[in-house]
């Protein structure tokens, strides 16, 4: 039993250490207490900084598509911030990228599959297409639960406590204690 705790343990720190040498070398990742547990390969790329609060966990070996995906984290230009709280969990194929800044509060659970971004990854007007598009930020409250494929576009407040259903496209500011859903999402009701 020990033999095979200590082997798991070894798995999770591989799945952090090995595919993120580069970025902690370079110092663009920001640990408060030690290395997050990673039971789904993780990858931090881009050129900005990366701050994980403690306690924080990365994937679920029980969860969907855990054997064919990964977590992806990008602070994609030199001043971008992915700021990730303590004691924040996440299930399987995770993507963030940020052109600006993304914060996620402490303890908060995250489903499979989520999406979030804070920016246009290419601009609306054809002859831009090959640029970025508008630039925002996402604040992502305390104790709050995104289910499963949600998608948080830029611009997007989200409040302590808020659960977001599955499948929901969240843009917008929205407040404490309530449940939202659809595409766009609305409050569908308060907690």
């Amino acid at each position: 039993m020990l033999i095979k705790r200590f082997i798991y343990r070894f798995i999770q720190l591989k799945n952090w250490y090995w595919p993120n040498y580069y970025a902690i070398y370079k110092k663009r990742i920001s640990l408060k207490l030690r290395a997050p547990l990673c039971n789904q390969y993780t990858i931090v790329s881009g050129k900005g900084k990366l701050i994980i609060g403690g306690g924080c966990e990365f994937g679920f070996k029980l969860g969907g598509r855990f054997r064919y995906g990964s977590i992806e984290i990008q602070p994609r230009y030199k001043n971008a911030v992915v700021i990730i709280e303590d004691r924040v969990s996440t299930n399987n194929n995770l993507f963030i990228c940020a052109a600006k800044y993304i914060e996620i509060g402490q303890s908060t659970v995250i489903g499979e599959a989520v999406t979030i971004m804070d920016h246009e990854a290419h601009g609306i007007a054809p002859d831009l297409r090959r640029q970025i598009g508008e630039i925002g930020e996402v604040k992502i409250g305390k104790n709050v639960w995104i289910g499963n494929n949600v998608i948080i576009l830029k611009n997007s407040v989200i409040g302590d406590n808020t659960i977001i259903a599955a499948g929901a496209v969240v843009s917008g500011t929205f407040p404490s204690d309530v449940i939202i859903g659809g595409i766009p999402a609305k409050v569908i009701r308060n907690i």
